[in-house]
């Protein structure tokens, strides 16, 4: 393998491996900000209906 060619692949590596890390740590604060904003409606669900009574 030429220098070159060595260069080419880790280049394409790296962008690769950039992209599934900056795509999985994507995924992972989405759940987390879904997960909070259901816990925050379900709280203002309870607190409503402990009002109501």
């Amino acid at each position: 393998m030429t220098t070159v060619e060595s260069m080419m692949l880790a280049v394409c590596f790296g962008a690769v491996m950039g992209t599934f890390i900056g795509n999985t740590v994507f995924l992972i604060k989405t759940a987390i900000d879904d997960h909070r904003e259901k816990k925050r409606k379900r709280m203002e669900k309870e607190e409503s209906a402990d009002k109501a009574e």
